[in-house]
């Protein structure tokens, strides 16, 4: 766990920054990608792979909010505190709704295929990055 929001908090950090060079559409595209990748390795993998997946995946798992956040403001220009105000709270209650979710089909299908399940459910999140304008 230490691992995981060590480096999601280094994503938190830089994501931001790599969208304002990169783009928000294509850094989101690269962390919708690469966390569901490297976390199916996590589960496929064992020893260190584990760890050096562990890396990625709270990396670009948790490096999205920011760059979501800013998309937000931008799109937001009237009343941009009220956009950030409505997004936090989506987020938040969605969140917390899907750990319980998740929590429920770990017990129901063991916690290892709870990981490939996400994996693929967050493949899902693809689409809707390609359809952003890209500028």
């Amino acid at each position: 766990m230490t691992i995981f929001e060590v480096t999601g908090v280094a994503g938190v950090l830089t994501a931001g920054s790599l969208s304002d060079y990169f783009g928000r559409r294509r850094v989101l595209l690269i962390s919708l990608l690469g966390a569901p990748i490297s976390l199916f390795l996590f589960a496929w993998g064992g020893g260190w792979i584990r760890y050096a997946t562990l890396l990625v995946t709270g990396f670009t798992l948790l490096s999205t909010t920011p760059v979501m956040l800013a998309l937000v403001q931008e799109h937001a220009k009237k009343s941009p505190s009220a956009a950030n105000g409505l997004f936090m709270m989506t987020s938040f209650m969605a969140r917390s709704a899907i750990v319980v979710v998740v929590g429920f089909i770990a017990d129901l299908i063991g916690l290892r295929a709870t990981y490939f399940l996400s994996a693929l459910m967050g493949l899902l999140g693809v689409p809707f990055i390609l359809m952003l304008p890209k500028k």
